[in-house]
């Protein structure tokens, strides 16, 4: 089940009602429940520049299949801008099959250095330089069908034309990534009829950096490794104690829900399915 969230990452921008292939076998399939904008009121200690519509699974934004591009899509919707937004942002997608909030989220696997990218719950450093040939989700941002350069950024304002093209990554890679081969995958997903996993509850939280804070989490990596060294009983995966992690110095801007510029909240039911 661990493995299943880690491997749902990839997929979570099709927030809606959708099944697509990823193999020649296999279907993902994400069942929208809701998705809204993170509550924001006076005493919120971060800066909501960046508001994102909120539906469910009978209105909200709709999904286009990219012509011409293997595996893209794109999805629209409105945007309201209440500061003007520019520079370079970061995304922090956190991953979890609970909606206790206190609850450790999923660990970020095959994290780099610089403490960017992975499957999990993972920071994605660069987002405007994402759209180019690297392994997991590479998006990009689009005013008017062209790309929004970091430089120009979004003017203040109520945006109807404004779209996420988004590239899903070969299953094969992914599943390179936790090494796994595909036969080994189906064993651990299949239900007791061999035909699909059951149906689980996903929550997931989108936070939008427009500053740099790839350097808080590399010192949090830093300081996990230190810990889970001193820990002699912790198995690899296992996840950190509430205490411990909520400490960490990103997971600390989290919690005290601060330097964030845009939240989102996505909710629903997964399932991967044996293509027909």
């Amino acid at each position: 089940m661990v493995l299943l969230l880690k491997l749902i990452t990839s997929f979570l921008f099709l927030s809606f009602n959708l099944a697509i292939n990823i193999g020649d076998d296999l279907s993902f399939n994400l069942d929208l429940i809701k998705h809204q904008p993170c509550g924001h009121g006076s005493h919120s200690k971060w800066n909501k520049k960046l508001e994102f519509e909120s539906g469910n699974g009978r209105r909200g934004p709709k999904l286009e299949k990219v012509i011409d591009s293997d595996n893209c899509y794109a999805v629209g919707g409105k945007v309201t801008v209440f500061e003007e937004f520019s520079g370079d942002f970061s995304i922090y997608l956190e991953l979890r099959n609970s909606a206790n909030k206190r609850a450790v989220p999923e660990s970020c696997q095959r994290q780099g250095e610089d403490g960017c990218g992975g499957f999990g719950s993972c920071l994605y450093c660069h987002a405007c330089q994402t759209f180019s040939d690297v392994q997991g989700v590479r998006a990009e941002l689009q005013l008017d069908g062209k790309a929004i350069k970091c430089t120009d950024g979004l003017k203040k304002g109520v945006y109807e034309n404004l779209r996420l093209v988004f590239c899903l990554p070969k299953l094969d890679d992914i599943l390179r990534s936790q090494g796994l081969s595909k036969e080994n995958f189906l064993q651990l997903v299949a239900d007791e009829d061999g035909s699909a996993i059951r149906a689980m509850g996903i929550f997931a939280t989108v936070y939008v950096f427009d500053s740099d804070v790839s350097k808080q989490m590399q010192t949090q990596q830093r300081i996990e490794s230190v810990y889970k060294k001193t820990k002699k009983s912790l198995f690899k995966d296992e996840p950190l104690p509430p205490e411990v992690y909520w400490s960490l110095p990103f997971n600390k801007m989290i919690k005290e829900q601060s330097t964030y510029v845009a939240c989102h909240k996505i909710y629903g039911n997964v399932k991967i399915n044996k293509a027909e």
